[in-house]
């Protein structure tokens, strides 16, 4: 079954993407990234940007990536990565690390 063409571009210039996933390296780490529709340019400049520091081991953590939550005192959070060696927490705290930004953060109460 043949699917239409559709005509892709970059949420945050409009410029066309040809491919999905946006895929590139940076700094040693591959990402592919589904959603928002990007560019590969500006999705570099997003993780230049935005990228942070695991808590646990001091790599960086993408954009777009999951993570795991630490919970620090005043109601401040610190993020992981979501592997067996960083995340301590298990997976009772998780998120979504944004545009520089902890989302959709998630506590899972333990019985």
């Amino acid at each position: 079954m043949n699917r239409p063409e559709v005509a892709l571009s970059c949420v945050d210039c409009g410029k066309s993407v040809e491919t999905l996933p946006t895929f590139t390296s940076f700094r040693g780490q591959e990402t592919y990234l589904f959603h928002p529709i990007v560019c590969v340019d500006c999705l570099v400049e997003t993780c230049q940007q935005h990228s942070t520091a695991c808590a646990n081991c001091g790599e960086i953590i993408l954009p777009y990536s999951q993570v795991g939550v630490l919970k620090e005192s005043h109601g401040r959070y610190l993020v992981v990565h979501m592997t067996t060696s960083c995340l301590t927490v298990g997976g009772a705290f998780h998120g979504f690390w944004g545009k520089g930004q902890l989302l959709n953060f998630k506590e899972i109460e333990a019985c």
